[in-house]
């Protein structure tokens, strides 16, 4: 019997998904599981293992203002004070790793788990998507907003490396999509690049002609829009996708999932001819269909777009660093187009989506990386090197 303790980072759905899926891999008959986590991750997880496996750790994450940006005119001024709500963090993961007393401890981007595991004697394996903060870039030039940039940076990277090891779900440079948040650092020695860590759907081909069917998908090309992140940060996201199929369903199919995980399951057919789910069921189905994904620049969802081949128009959650720094690798490698936060119209993405679409050089570069990406196989790398500590 093994047992093994997760710690989840809790915003959004992009770490959990991953956790949850590389567990599966893992599990014996008689292992045993703890998962800690807060925030979205926490009721996602709470539907999908059994909830006595379940622990609610304090939350510790960022603010978000009314038009659903990064709140980093808040953030800056408190981020000392949030020192004293990350020692509650590390007290509670300590306590909760001493009595579970697992074999490992698998830490997702959350530090306060990497001090707990060390601090009761316990190996510790972390995961990792940035291994520094980055600022957003208007208070980088501010002296302030750089030098709590270099100091946290400097002493994440020094905790960072009290795990047994770090694992980067990344790709080596040159292809590096997270390398804004690693520039500056020496990690030759302590970081190991895995690859990436989205879940590799195999969708039955039944399954495929089944959501055709439903969807009365024809022969133009799909766009699949989908919403994520945290729920204050979709307003305007939504907004302008919405807008935006009026002119986009003459052309394409379209159809697009709000992510609401309470929402419902049942397709709702728009005057225009497209498509909206409040919570898509299916969506394996429509990204294994879709010609282009419409989507925020979280890690997950673009190592996805990689594996998968698709080229995508990526929108980075207003002042979000870590998005901004994906979605600008993204684009520089000619794998789709980023639109930020604070341009985005439904003009502005209506053209994107023809843009990428109507030049084949999107394609033809995603999937030559998509062939590089997939020597890889980042979930079954970590599911390895876990076992290797039975």
């Amino acid at each position: 019997m093994r047992r093994i303790y997760f710690s989840v980072f809790g915003s959004g759905l992009g770490h959990v998904t991953r956790v949850l899926e590389l567990s599966q891999r893992l599990r014996q008959n008689d292992d045993e599981f703890r998962y800690s986590c807060s925030a979205q991750a926490l009721n996602f997880l709470t539907s999908r293992v059994a909830p006595s496996e379940v622990l609610k750790s304090p939350a510790l994450d960022v603010e978000w203002t009314e038009d659903g940006s990064f709140s980093s005119k808040d953030f800056i001024p408190h981020f000392p004070f949030m020192f004293n709500s990350f020692l509650k963090q590390i007290a509670f993961e300590k306590e909760r790793i001493g009595k579970f007393n697992p074999r490992l401890v698998v830490s997702d981007s959350r530090l306060s788990s990497v001090v707990g595991a060390r601090a009761t004697g316990h190996p510790v394996i972390t995961m990792l998507n940035q291994f520094k903060v980055t600022f957003p870039p208007r208070f980088r030039v501010n002296r302030q907003g750089r030098l709590y940039e270099r100091v946290a940076g400097d002493v994440l990277g020094l905790l960072w490396s009290l795990s047994d090891q770090v694992l980067m779900t990344d790709l080596p440079p040159p292809y590096t999509i997270g390398e804004a948040n690693l520039e500056g650092t020496d990690v030759s020695r302590i970081v190991r690049f895995v690859g990436f860590t989205s879940p590799r759907q195999e969708v039955d081909p039944g399954k495929l002609a089944a959501a055709r069917s439903r969807l009365d998908i024809d022969s133009r090309p799909l766009v699949f829009c989908q919403v994520s992140g945290p729920d204050a940060t979709k307003g305007r996201f939504v907004d302008a996708v919405l807008r935006s199929t009026d002119d986009l369903s003459k052309r394409y199919n379209v159809v697009v999932s709000l992510g609401r995980l309470d929402g419902s399951l049942e397709p709702k057919r728009l005057a225009n001819g497209g498509w909206l789910y409040e919570w898509c069921p299916i969506k394996d189905e429509l990204f294994a269909l879709s010609d282009l994904l419409v989507a925020r620049s979280g890690h997950g969802t673009i190592g996805q777009c990689i594996d998968g081949g698709k080229p995508a128009v990526l929108i980075p959650i207003h002042n979000h660093s870590e998005q901004i720094g994906n979605a600008d690798k993204f684009s520089k490698l000619g794998l789709g187009l980023e639109i930020r936060s604070e341009d985005l119209n439904p003009g502005r993405l209506t053209e994107s989506v023809d843009r990428c679409i109507g030049d084949s050089g999107y394609r033809t570069r995603v999937e030559a990386l998509m062939s590089i990406s997939r020597r890889y196989e980042g979930i079954d790398k970590c599911a390895e090197i876990i076992n290797s500590y039975n």
